[in-house]
Parts: C-alpha cells; sequence; structure tokens
C-alpha cells in the first residue's frame, strides 16, 4: 500500500512549504501551474534527491526554462511510474476478481453435492427397493461427475490464473528496474544510488570493512553542447556512462549522479584499490574517441576528473560526498583529467 509522502506535513509546515514553492516559482518565472507547483513544492520540501538534482540543473540554465523542458521532467520523475503502476493495479483487480468468481462458482455446488450425500446415507440407514437404490446411487454419480468437472475447471483457470500472475509479478520486476535506471546513459540513477550508498555503508559497519566512493565530473562538458549541440552532450554522456559500466566489475555500482556528473561505489575497496581502479576508468576515458558517424567529425577528447573518498564507521553518507566532492573540485583545480583523494 503506497504511503502519503505529505503525511507528515502539519498545516504550518505545509503552509511554510506553499509560501516557498510560489516564491521559488516566482523567482525564476516558472508559471505557477499544477504540474509546476508539485514540483517546486517537492523542492522544497527537499526529500527527493533526485528531483533537486533535475530542478536545479534547468533552473541554472535560463534557457531550458521551456514549458516543453518542465513538462519533460514532470513526466520523467512523476508520471510514468505512476501509470505503470496504475496498469498493474488494474490487472491485479482483474485476476482478484476471477478467482473470487471461480471461487463462488465451483463452491456453489459443493452445498448441493453434500445434500446428495447426506440424502444417501439415510438411504442406506433403511431397506428400499434396487429401482430406488438405482435411481438414488445415479443421483450421486451425476453430482459426483458435476462435481469432478467443476473442480477440473476451476484447477485449468487457476492454472491460466498463475500465469497470469506469473506474468504480471516480472512486469513489477522490470518496473522496479526500470525506476533505478538513468534513460539516457543506460546505468543506476541517483534514487539507485542512494539506496546502494545506505547498504553499502550498513553492510560495512556490521561486517567492519573499508568501502570508497568515487565522484567523477566530465570536463568542459558545457564546451560540447556549446558547440555541437546537446544531442552530442546527450552522446558524451552516454559513453561516459558506457565505460564506466564497462571498467567496473562484481558489486561495484556507477550511477549519474546528476548532470554531467557521475558517481561509483567500490564496496569492500580500502583507498589504494580505489585509487587504482579510478585511474583505469580516467584512462579508459580520455583513450576514446567520440565521432559523427556520417561525417566522421571528431567532437574533441573527452575527459574526467575524479575525486576520491574512503568511508569511515563514524561517517555519514552526506560527510563520504562531501569528502569525495571536495577531493573532485581539487582535481578540477589542478588541472583537470586527474584523480585526487580526499584529504
Amino acid at each position: 500500500m503506497e504511503t502519503n509522502p505529505y503525511s507528515g506535513d502539519n498545516f504550518i509546515k505545509a503552509s511554510e512549504h506553499l509560501r516557498q514553492a510560489i516564491s521559488l516559482l516566482s523567482q525564476h518565472k516558472i508559471p505557477p501551474s499544477p504540474m509546476n507547483f508539485r514540483m517546486g513544492y517537492d523542492y522544497v520540501v527537499g526529500k527527493d534527491k533526485e528531483l533537486a538534482t533535475a530542478f536545479n540543473e534547468i533552473i541554472s540554465q535560463p534557457e531550458e526554462l521551456s514549458e516543453e523542458n518542465l513538462w519533460e521532467m514532470y513526466r520523467r520523475l512523476f508520471i510514468q511510474d505512476e501509470r505503470a503502476l496504475e496498469k498493474t493495479r488494474q490487472e491485479l483487480r482483474h485476476i482478484i476478481g476471477n478467482i473470487q468468481g471461480e471461487f463462488e462458482r465451483t463452491g456453489g455446488n459443493l452445498p448441493s453435492y453434500s445434500k446428495t450425500l447426506d440424502h444417501f446415507a439415510d438411504i442406506l440407514t433403511t431397506s428400499v427397493s434396487p429401482e430406488v437404490m438405482a435411481v438414488e446411487v445415479q443421483k450421486v454419480l451425476d453430482n459426483t461427475r458435476s462435481v469432478e468437472q467443476s473442480q477440473h475447471q476451476f484447477e485449468s483457470k487457476m492454472s491460466n490464473i498463475m500465469t497470469e500472475m506469473e506474468l504480471l509479478r516480472k512486469e513489477m520486476e522490470q518496473i522496479k528496474e526500470e525506476s533505478l535506471i538513468d534513460a539516457l546513459t543506460g546505468i543506476s540513477n541517483r534514487k539507485a544510488f542512494d539506496t546502494t550508498l545506505e547498504d553499502t555503508i550498513q553492510t560495512a559497519r556490521e561486517e567492519k570493512t573499508a568501502f570508497c566512493l568515487l565522484l567523477a565530473d566530465i570536463d568542459h562538458f558545457k564546451k560540447f553542447n556549446d558547440t555541437y549541440g546537446h544531442l552530442v552532450g546527450d552522446k558524451v554522456l552516454r559513453f561516459v556512462g558506457l565505460t564506466l559500466k564497462r571498467c567496473l566489475k562484481g558489486q561495484d555500482m556507477a550511477a549519474r549522479y546528476g548532470g554531467e556528473e557521475f558517481a561509483v561505489i567500490l564496496p569492500q575497496t580500502a583507498l589504494g584499490g580505489a585509487i587504482i581502479a579510478a585511474e583505469q576508468i580516467r584512462k579508459a576515458v580520455s583513450s576514446g574517441e567520440l565521432k559523427d558517424k556520417r561525417t566522421n567529425q571528431g567532437y574533441g577528447k573527452v575527459t574526467i576528473s575524479i575525486g576520491i573518498a574512503q568511508f569511515y564507521m563514524n561517517g555519514s553518507p552526506d560527510e563520504l560526498i562531501q569528502s569525495a566532492d571536495k577531493a573532485l573540485y581539487l582535481a578540477k583545480e589542478r588541472g583537470r583529467n586527474r584523480v585526487e583523494k580526499a584529504a
């Protein structure tokens, strides 16, 4: 059962969020439509990190604040999952209705059959003629066949329903997986990253093992967009995402953290191993070459800067991310296309 995401908002808190949301939309000249208001309200509430990242990205570039881009963001963050889940709910209601109908239909024959058997048992305690006995035996046989036939039909129907349920289970698994994948790059999204980071921290504390976080940022990404357009920018993002995926193994996890920034979680990996992995990723990206397949025109060298932070038992997820982010800033400051570790 879905929970109310705004259940903790009392009148005072909700009123303050409303005021902040209206102020936010007004500040960036975003029409306060129901769609935009919901995004603004959720943004100021601050619980949805993926929305915060996407909203920050779009308001930082005024040219991106078009009705089409706002609608695309709303559709991606709010509508797709809801539609898929509503379709699943309808299918489940249909299946449950079928099961109830079959139980009612099949179960309806049982009281009549029970009466037939009771009546036959009474006859067996009395003296009746062979003719009467033959008639009663035939009634029992006819009722038994009827119940048996209903039972076979019920089993066949239930087999079909079980097949439907299994297909629905697979669809639900697919919906769950798709909700954790970044549509553009094909790797995990911010929602999946947040969940995995929490799980990895819990495991590290329980097993007292080290792990590291990498934050990577595409160098001069704005230049690709400004020079070649957003379609080429998207190609660069896909290229980096695929390269990360190709370089990692085992339980390692790569995610699009937001915009042109990526995150990598390296479970059971100390700082030395993380530096080696980060250098492999950096070299793999810088050695790649992007070209226009039609014109064979090159888009220039793609490089990334990477910051590394190791998790310590008394640390929090936010502190770990901040440490990696500081290391990433240091890598940018020292010339880009390099790896730096947190102090």
